[in-house]
């Protein structure tokens, strides 16, 4: 049985475990439980953090992470701080910083030593976030200079102390110290004595403590390293912070112990069964042998479904296991889509002593690679995924347990069934999230040498670093294996490959024969084996065509990273997917990321802002800058727009139009049918809702589609010149987990009949042309226009007394630069754009007054651009102004970032109305999400706060516009057909600046007295299969090369005051 397997490893540690010491530190007692796999002291030529084959020292054998209770009602409830065998040690430390460990205080850990006089830091946290020492920002490279495996000579060590108090009824029990995650190197002692070492900041070090302790009051040290050789394992995209990361405990248990279990579950009998075979190692580390009773009970719901209990012995300071199977008829799996959890409660009693209570959430799934795809209970689910930092702005890595829930119900309300736990194991806590919500789970080892390349340097070839390596991603398999939630194991990120990856495949696929192993890898690298998918990072379309597909029939393609949404990004997400659905071998990914992370700070005068890579660094530290902001929300955990369009490409409901009555529904989920959902339509004429309906409830099966009719539009008849759109959307019938009843779980938009806005400008019974030295004027009832001589612009739009212009409309064909832009150097390659709008020459006008109105033309000259161009007005009704602006680009110019014209409003137009795609931001590449409909904002409302200020809010194929001040008055500008906008008060320039020049900040951007207002014919796209060098897909571009002539057709209309 795999269970065997499993568990094997610990067995591996046993006689230490049961007293026998293989490594003392000196200072140590000789009966202090140590791990087997080290050597002995007299072996040691240099400190443990500078010897990468030392890497734990007397910690004890890796185990599933599980709490015992006393009480079967706790643990039940499963609150780990209930436990009565529970003693936390988080909360207020005694803490010293020392730059370097030459300065760090040596005889500290002594009882009688005095830290009256140090600081106070909370237990966990990373003392950067603390005033000590400094964050850095590091993508790849480490944050010192590399020279594996010695740490640098700046190296701060974090000196904690405090005390605790132990009762009296724990001098006849085990007291287990629990470090849920030291990073990177720590040693601890209690009441003076060293107790023992460990490194890997992400995977717990436990202690038995029990020889040092004694009733009353207690002291506990420890002295934690920044770096280590350990930290040329932790070279991940993340803030290279330190210290005490997660909870501190003491588990104090009886002498004879219920130490480990696994609950190996899978499917049997054609999937219809469920097997539990279970493995339960018992420990007794008294000096005479005992007698022991293990009870196993499952139930579903308060349903008991089965028990069963055995009897054992156990010899004085030995260890023995008990193993139990039972097959369950009928059981209901284990998915994302329904998290079926059934409860096992493990007890195990002796005579005279309390019980131990474990309950621990199980669930049945079995998880394959068959026929070139990833089945899990068979079927070929589709990997939805984002990839996950633990990351919190205040507390950096140190996150708590509210944050981990908010994170859960994001993913769930957007759509996201899959997360990656990049790049090392997380908190136990999330683990159980995701079991009981239904994420699927990729666990990733604390692995990664992404500084030392992917070829013979890389650590994979190291053999100095292969135990640890190799214990890294065991230790992670040992302490998840209970989770059903995960479907594989990663054995790092971006280490390359080597024999110690391909060792450490075989050695978790001996382990664990009921999920995956996988491991980053491009198509070439593919020779080794170690991993069953290729999840070739960023590998687009026609990579995947040409290097892939066809070439691995037996292994499916699955992204461990794509998409790259730094900053304002995310376009061409929808041809990702359309790929993704048409091609059944290549089953999705993870996104990255999921959390931009951003530090929080704020300015000396009080405005809040998030800090990043180069913020906080010393002058020539190495930083990347701004590289961690990929989120597809923000560090407060705040949606960013692109995850709209995740929601929407994520549904796993899909609805195919026949014509404007008859629709296909597709049921892309893969163990319910949709029976869970209603559906309801809406029609809407010229964006605003007509008439509205409800669907019968469906039970379409699972990746079954069925036909529906909305028969109240079969004899609907629509007019000519007005436009029309289906809404349906379908929302839950009752509440979901963490989800709401009536949340909206999918939804589709039809444009049924589609109407061009009439521009068409009325002519006015009366109207003035006075013309002076410098400027034209024109009035028309009560509006005045005038129009400068020298440059032609539009330079006042009166209503009455009420001025709609402070600059008026000239070209710009420039935007701030997003990070994508940058990384494909937009800035370089079209920065004679920046200012070609500026910098405009007039070069001829002419005058023509008609009929009712009168036409200006105004002819220029683009320098920058060696181009052409003209702005024709046309001034009529009520003072309304058609707008025709043409441009003819040069042979040979590189790449156009939008074609369009731009206008200040003067102070106080803060009302926006459109009819166009939103609410949310868009962009052409990125609207899919994006419905068409009338909404309303707040200029302010329009401003998406990405971390470094860029590019933003803009909205798509707008058929109108208003902006309006708070009496109701203002312009209305009508597209033919449409255009882009956005509104800001604040200017291009605010959010655009040199690429290397200081970091800016939303603190940066403070309000101006204007509107400004950016209409376009076109917006560069915001795509890219990356962030260093991809571009938006053509179809997305202005490519002066493809088309020359440019033009943008408008209609600005007066607004009254409201009445």
């Amino acid at each position: 049985m795999q269970v065997v397997a499993m568990m094997e490893r610990s067995r591996m540690g046993l006689l230490a475990l049961w007293g026998v010491s293989v490594f003392t530190l000196s200072g140590c007692n000789s009966d202090t439980t140590g791990s087997v796999q080290h050597q002995s002291t007299e072996q040691i030529t240099s400190p443990e953090w500078d010897n990468p084959e030392i890497y734990n020292v007397n910690t004890l054998p890796d185990r599933a992470y599980f709490m015992p209770y006393k009480s079967r009602d706790k643990a039940l409830a499963g609150n780990d701080k209930q436990s009565a065998y529970y003693k936390t040690l988080s909360g207020k430390w005694d803490f010293h910083f020392a730059e370097n460990p030459q300065k760090r205080p040596t005889s500290f850990f002594r009882e009688d030593f005095d830290t009256s006089d140090w600081d106070s830091i909370p237990v966990p946290a990373n003392w950067q976030l603390h005033g000590y020492d400094y964050p850095i920002y590091v993508n790849h490279g480490y944050g010192f200079p590399k020279n594996k495996p010695h740490p640098p000579e700046y190296n701060p060590v974090g000196s904690y102390k405090r005390t605790f108090t132990v009762p009296a009824s724990w001098s006849d029990k085990r007291v287990i110290l629990h470090f849920g995650a030291v990073r990177s190197a720590f040693y601890v002692w209690v009441n003076g004595k060293k107790v023992g070492y460990s490194e890997d900041g992400k995977l717990p070090a436990e202690f038995d403590v029990s020889p040092y302790l004694k009733t009353g009051e207690n002291s506990i040290a420890l002295e934690v390293y920044r770096w280590s050789d350990g930290s040329y394992l932790e070279d991940q995209d993340m803030w290279r912070v330190s210290g005490i990361q997660r909870d501190i405990f003491l588990q104090a248990v009886p002498k004879t112990q219920l130490w480990d279990f696994h609950a190996d579950t899978r499917l049997t009998n054609e999937l219809k069964d469920g097997l539990l075979q279970l493995g339960v190692d018992l420990s007794n580390v008294k000096q005479q042998s005992v007698s022991a009773t293990v009870k196993a009970e499952l139930y579903d719901g308060k349903s008991l479904v089965w028990q069963q209990e055995k009897n054992v012995d156990i010899e004085a300071g030995a260890g023995s296991s008990v193993s139990m199977s039972h097959t369950i008829s009928n059981v209901q799996p284990w998915s994302a889509e329904v998290p079926k959890l059934y409860n096992l409660v493990l007890t195990m009693s002796q005579s005279g002593e309390e019980d131990q209570i474990i309950s621990q959430g199980i669930g049945f799934k079995n998880v394959e690679i068959k026929g070139g795809q990833l089945l899990v209970n068979g079927e070929p689910v589709i990997i939805k995924g984002v990839n996950r930092h633990e990351h919190e702005p205040e507390n950096g890595q140190a996150i708590g347990r509210a944050s981990m829930l908010e994170d859960i119900k994001l993913m769930k309300r957007f759509n996201i069934n899959t997360v990656r736990a990049s790049h090392y194991p997380n908190d136990p806590y999330w683990y159980k999230l995701c079991d009981r919500y239904g994420l699927y789970v990729i666990d990733e080892a604390n692995v990664e040498s992404h500084g030392y390349g992917f070829e013979e340097e890389g650590l994979g070839n190291d053999p100095q670093f292969k135990d640890a390596i190799l214990d890294r991603i065991s230790g992670m398999v040992e302490r998840d294996k209970n989770h059903p939630s995960i479907i594989s194991w990663s054995l790092g990120n971006e280490i390359g490959p080597g024999p110690t990856i391909s060792e450490a495949y075989e050695m978790v696929k001996a382990m664990d024969d009921n999920r995956i192993v996988q491991y980053e890898t491009r198509a070439d690298w593919h020779k080794e084996k170690m991993t069953d998918v290729v999840g070739w990072m960023y590998a687009d379309r026609n990579e995947i065509s040409s290097k892939y597909v066809g070439n691995y029939p037996d292994t499916p393609f699955i992204w461990v990273e794509y998409a790259h949404t730094m900053g304002n990004s995310g376009g061409n997400l929808k041809e990702l997917w359309d790929y993704v659905y048409a091609h059944p071998q290549v089953q999705g990914g993870s996104i990255w990321d999921w959390v931009d992370q951003g530090l929080s700070q704020t300015t000396e005068d009080g405005r809040e802002y998030f800090a990043y890579g180069g913020d906080f660094e010393p002058e020539g530290t190495r930083n990347a800058n701004n590289y961690l902001a990929n989120g597809l929300i923000g560090a407060d955990r705040q949606p960013h727009p692109v995850l709209y369009e995740v929601k929407k490409l994520y549904q796993n409901i899909a609805v195919e139009q026949q014509d404007a009555v008859h629709y296909t529904i597709f049921n892309r989920n893969f163990f319910k049918d949709l029976s869970y959902v209603t559906i309801d339509w809406s029609l809407l004429e010229d964006g605003q809702v007509l008439k509205k309906g409800n669907l019968p409830s469906l039970n379409t099966a699972p990746q079954k589609s069925e036909a529906i009719s909305i028969d109240a539009l079969a004899a609907f008849d629509m007019k000519a010149g007005r436009e029309y759109a289906l809404d349906i959307k379908f929302r839950l019938k009752e509440e979901q987990g963490v989800l709401p009843k009536q949340h909206t779980v999918a939804s589709e938009q039809f444009l049924l009949q589609q109407n061009a806005p009439d521009i068409t400008l009325k002519t006015a019974d009366k109207l003035v042309v006075d013309e002076s030295a410098d400027a034209v004027n024109i009035t028309v009832d009560d509006v005045t226009l005038q129009f400068d001589k020298e440059t032609g612009v539009l330079s006042s739009y009166k209503k009455a007394d009420t001025e709609f212009v402070k600059q008026g409309l000239i070209p710009n064909f420039w935007r701030a630069m997003t990070d994508k832009d940058f990384g494909n150097k937009l800035h370089e390659t079209s920065g004679q754009f920046r200012h070609a709008g500026d910098k405009a020459l007039l070069v001829d006008s002419e005058i023509e007054k008609q009929q009712g109105k009168v036409r200006l033309v105004y002819r220029y000259q683009f320098p920058p651009l060696a181009s052409t161009g003209s702005i024709a007005y046309e001034i009529g009704n009520e003072g309304q102004v058609a707008v025709t602006y043409n441009a003819t680009m040069a042979e040979g110019l590189p790449e156009m970032p939008r074609f369009g014209l731009q206008m200040h409003m003067p102070e106080g137009f803060d009302e926006v109305r459109w009819y166009g795609r939103g609410p949310w931001e868009n962009y052409q590449d990125r609207n899919f999400a994006a419905d068409l409909g009338i909404y309303k904002a707040a200029v302010s409302e329009l401003y998406t706060p990405y971390i470094r200020p860029q590019e933003n809010g803009n909205r798509s194929d707008v058929r109108w516009l208003e902006i309006r001040n708070n009496e109701g008055e203002g312009l209305k500008i009508t597209g033919a057909p449409h255009f882009d906008f956005t509104a800001h008060h604040n200017t291009v320039e605010d959010f655009d600046y040199p690429k290397d020049g200081p970091n800016r900040h939303t603190s940066d951007i403070q309000p101006r007295p204007l509107t400004e207002i950016n209409i376009d014919t076109r917006q560069r796209g915001v795509g890219g299969d990356n962030s260093w060098g991809a571009k938006p897909y053509d179809d997305y571009r202005l490519l002066p090369e493809k088309t020359q002539a440019y033009s943008l057709k408008l209609l600005l209309s007066p607004i009254a005051a409201k009445h």
